[in-house]
């Protein structure tokens, strides 16, 4: 990679800048499982289900429709496959997964979930669980289930505890239990800034719960590190759709509807420093409401550093 021609570093903020605990997957998968069992009627059993991080990785793709977790190599080659929490002898797994090898398409049909991100971990350990419970038998509920319907309510279940405080309330009352404090994170990002680089932060955690985590890693006064603020960017379509809307966050957190692109342009020359010095924390928007602000045309002088390609 070329730096020299990098004019602008963006960040993502969970799991980038915010590195978290395992207490925080924890409620993660405390909440799901409660959700499980209390709101789509799953055995009580599942409340008993440990987790435990460290028997799990990015990289593995989950095979929904078996309940199997596979290992491929670059040739797409099945290394390793388990059922559940279960080994699979050899021979059944090349029975099974022979066919795929070498082929461009491999394990891209909707019953394979590609594991590329921490926040899928509780994801993973949650469906082993389950695939284990409904082998055992003795329960109606789950032999009526299929692998695939069980892992939909598990990403269900997950997903809602990501968006309704379950999570998120408990980082912000109390970001030290969760977030890991960092020393070297406001140097870095001063020393692009002195640099000459511009630095934005791109996230899709909601405005309050950016400024605690944020206040909580680099302190009061954060957002002078950053160009520019986009909270609630819900990527990827921050970065396909051109028609979503760009909303700037006043010092209440209340929206306030606005257009990056054509206003800077009204505003020129220098629109972009006459737009941002109204206020650079926004939500939405996509990347041409980026480069507007940045005040950048092509996409390779923008380098953005997250979790997830």
């Amino acid at each position: 990679m070329n730096l020299g021609s990098v004019r602008a570093i963006g960040f993502d903020m969970d799991y980038t800048l915010a590195a978290y605990l395992p207490a925080f997957d924890l409620l993660a998968f405390d909440g799901a499982r409660e959700k499980l069992v209390r709101t789509m009627g799953y055995p009580r059993k599942v409340l008993e289900f440990g987790y435990d991080p460290e028997r799990w990785a990015r990289g593995l793709i989950v095979d929904t429709a078996r309940g199997n977790f596979i290992k491929v190599d670059k040739h797409k080659y099945v290394r390793v496959a388990r059922h559940g929490h279960s080994s699979i002898p050899g021979d059944v797994r090349k029975m099974l997964y022979s066919r795929f090898e070498n082929q461009v398409d491999s394990f891209s049909g909707s019953s394979y979930v590609n594991v590329d991100t921490l926040f899928q971990l509780v994801d993973a350990s949650l469906y082993a669980s389950l695939v284990r419970l409904k082998d055992g038998g003795g329960s109606d509920f789950l032999d009526g289930k299929t692998y695939e319907e069980m892992y939909a309510d598990v990403r269900e279940c997950v997903d809602l505890c990501h968006r309704d405080g379950a999570i998120k309330d408990f980082v912000k009352a109390d970001p030290g239990k969760y977030v890991v404090a960092d020393e070297g994170l406001r140097p870095m990002l001063e020393a692009f800034r002195a640099g000459g680089v511009k630095t934005f932060l791109l996230t899709n955690s909601l405005w309050d719960y950016t400024a605690a985590v944020m206040d909580f890693l680099c302190g009061q006064g954060w957002e002078s590190l950053f160009d520019v603020v986009i909270a609630g960017s819900c990527k990827p379509a921050f970065l396909l759709d051109t028609r979503r809307d760009l909303f700037r966050i006043d010092a209440g957190g209340r929206l306030e509807n606005c257009d990056g692109v054509y206003e800077i342009a009204a505003l020129e020359p220098g629109g972009a420093g006459k737009f941002l010095a109204k206020g650079k924390v926004f939500q939405g928007g996509n990347y041409l409401h980026l480069n507007a602000l940045l005040q950048m045309e092509a996409g390779e002088e923008i380098l953005y550093v997250g979790d997830h390609l």
